[in-house]
């Protein structure tokens, strides 16, 4: 592939939206160029689960005609994407990443799939996954591990592992993932890509396979934070057949991208997130690097003492464990020997869970939310490390016979999951590299419906620190 393909394949959404508009970069060279590098990479990454080469050259030729003639859509026309497996697309399988669903057709579209079409973006295929997105390490014992772009022995982070790995190798421009623990923002962060978690209820569900029904999140994962903000433009608002989907109004998420730091109030959690029996000295280094670039381009750092904030980790497992047991009850009883042997244990781990148990934690997630809304209300975000630990290997993640989780996969939701029990909004990106050259993550998090200053503080400290410019080794 030539070195203008090359640099074609990884311009950012941003950089690309105005050439596509004035007709100097073509969505159809655009799509051409990410079909292409799923033909050669795909095989090594594993990334994608179905390719759709002829429907995607048809949308890219059909965009191609509307842009000349007058009636560009906005950013995303003409954007070759990805669509996670849980995603419904009317026609085309939506297997959830598991033997259980593999002759499952969408018989209609899910609401974000409408909505990115209505924007012009172009869906090449989906991306792969944890089995029904339970699990954070990428690791896929049916259809397949995930490997990682930097480092192809490496994890990618689950469960949206195609969708990480598919942008951070030029495959895709940006692709939708689900958060119930972490599962946007793990991959991103291993990736070295952008990822935000929305608000609880920002973007509907409707269409996509549930896991958790009260902590599921659907979110883009790009290259930058600023192409988060137009797929979040594309995706957002109220659809009233998804009953959590919240009628906040929606605001352009890309308006005050540009505003910097200035003025800005930071938190920085006391307790926990920089706990060193927990932190590998390589994410601290990096993340209080990052914090210091912040503090001397215009925000103020506020350090906050949150003693009890590791509790939301447990919180957010009884939940999961119960409502996934719940979501999954009539396709176990059905197809309990077409799940894996870890996913099926862990799901049935839950059955003889006493109801009571699932009672008090969504008691104490009530109180968890109010002490965080409590400590944060003299800041505008916290800034913490994505991911406490380094890139793991495949082979260190893949749970042993009898085994429902490898030791090492419980190490890495630690901090994510904390965000999906208070569904505040919350975005990673890369904050630099350990001594492996593997990506390390920088989470940043917001209070409730304030989508705009993450993404804002997003964009301003990849403008600063530039790790976004770095790509992978894999060609």
């Amino acid at each position: 592939m030539s070195n203008d393909h090359d640099d074609l394949a990884f311009s950012s959404i941003h950089e690309l939206a105005p050439k596509i508009k004035d007709g100097t970069v073509s969505p159809v060279t655009l799509t051409e160029i990410a079909l292409e590098r799923a033909s050669n990479l795909n095989t090594a990454l594993n990334a994608l689960l179905d390719v759709w080469h002829d429907e995607a050259i048809a949308a890219a030729n059909e965009a191609q005609r509307q842009i000349e003639n007058g009636n560009y859509l906005g950013p995303m026309h003409g954007i070759p994407i990805g669509l996670k497996d849980l995603v419904d697309v009317a026609g085309k399988p939506t297997t959830g990443g598991s033997k259980v669903l593999e002759a499952n057709i969408a018989t209609s579209n899910a609401t974000v799939t409408d909505r990115l079409n209505n924007a012009g973006a172009i869906t090449i295929g989906k991306t792969h996954l944890v089995e029904f997105a339970f699990g954070s390490a990428g690791v896929n014992a049916y259809m397949g591990d995930v490997h990682n772009p930097w480092d192809l022995d490496k994890i990618t982070g689950g469960s949206s592992s195609g969708s990480g790995a598919a942008v951070s190798a030029g495959l895709v421009y940006g692709a939708l993932g689900s958060d119930t623990g972490g599962s946007i923002r793990m991959p991103a962060s291993l990736c070295g890509i952008a990822g935000i978690k929305p608000t609880y209820g920002r973007v509907p569900r409707t269409g996509v396979l549930d896991l958790c029904w009260s902590c599921d999140h659907v979110g883009p994962m790009t290259r930058r934070t600023v192409d988060s903000a137009y797929m979040l433009n594309a995706i957002a608002g109220h659809d009233p057949q998804d009953f959590a989907s919240s009628k906040q109004p929606v605001p352009d998420f890309a308006a005050d991208i540009d505003k910097g730091l200035d003025g800005l109030r930071i938190g920085v959690p006391q307790h926990y997130f920089f706990d060193s029996e927990i932190v590998d000295p390589e994410v601290n280094n990096a993340v209080n690097n990052a914090i210091e670039l912040l503090a001397n381009n215009g925000a103020e750092i506020i350090s906050i003492p949150m003693e009890w904030v590791g509790d939301g980790r447990s919180i957010n497992v009884i939940i999961t464990l119960a409502e996934a047991t719940a979501v999954h009850e009539n396709l176990l009883a059905e197809h309990a020997d077409d799940y894996t042997p870890a996913v099926r244990s862990r799901i049935q781990s839950a059955l003889d869970m006493p109801a009571v148990d699932y009672i008090r934690a969504q008691r104490a997630r009530q109180a968890f939310s109010v002490k965080m809304a409590e400590a944060t209300k003299d800041v505008d975000i916290l800034v913490t490390p994505t991911i406490p630990v380094l890139a793991h290997t495949i082979e260190e993640c893949t749970p042993p016979p009898g085994e429902v989780l490898a030791q090492k996969s419980h190490e890495i939701p630690l901090f994510t999951s904390i965000f999906d029990v208070t569904g505040e909004p919350s975005l990673s990106v890369p904050c630099g590299f350990d001594s492996t050259n593997m990506p390390i993550g920088l989470m940043i998090t917001g209070h409730a419906f304030d989508e705009t200053t993450v993404l804002r503080v997003g964009h301003a400290y990849e403008e600063l620190a530039g790790w976004h410019k770095q790509r992978p080794p894999i060609d």
